[in-house]
């Protein structure tokens, strides 16, 4: 009965586990919040509440891939809404990533490349993968914080928004209050 008992947990132990072997992330880089909400308020006179909405996810640390010549790279997802009456347009060259230490990534690969234009009412996801720096991997780099910055533009005026994203640790709970980000 032991031996069974044990292998059903080594069993379970290898569907849990096999899953991470094969991840294109390495393990342990978890950030928080999942996601951040960026917002741009409404102007004082108009009824809108929030036209723009933009959330955005850290997804993980990205494992090399020498084929390809892709070094580590940390991948982030954006998700632009545009609420409001007015267009809104996404420059992806905008995009800037730092660590808690002030490193810069340099320029992301982002999908899709191009600049992006939203009517009211649409959405658009963007994946932005920030290369690190040449000879360089997570160990080089004090992951503990991330700040991710971009630029849109709302009726054809700039607004400038950031999101920052801790690093989860084990033995801690992360409270929706100690994630307070002001823009």
């Amino acid at each position: 009965m032991l031996r069974q008992v044990l292998a059903a947990i080594a069993g379970a132990a290898l569907l849990v586990g096999g899953g991470c072997a094969h991840s294109p992330y390495v393990s342990g880089y978890t950030f928080y919040p999942q996601p951040a909400a960026a917002e741009v308020y409404h102007q004082v006179g108009t009824q809108e509440q929030t036209p723009v909405t933009v959330l955005a996810s850290v997804l993980g640390v990205q494992r090399p891939d020498p084929d390809r010549r892709i070094p580590f790279a940390i991948v982030v997802r954006l998700r632009i809404e545009n609420n409001g009456t007015a267009p809104v347009t996404f420059d992806p060259k905008s995009l800037e990533l730092v660590t808690g230490m002030l490193r810069t990534f340099g320029p992301p690969d982002v999908r899709p490349p191009r600049q992006i234009d939203l009517a009211p009412g649409e959405r658009q996801v963007v994946t932005a993968t920030f290369p690190f720096p040449s000879n360089s991997d997570p160990g080089n780099f004090s992951l503990s914080a991330l700040r991710l910055r971009w630029q849109l533009r709302v009726d054809g005026y700039p607004v400038p928004q950031a999101a920052v994203f801790v690093r989860s640790r084990p033995d801690y709970t992360y409270d929706s209050y100690d994630m307070d980000v002001s823009y």
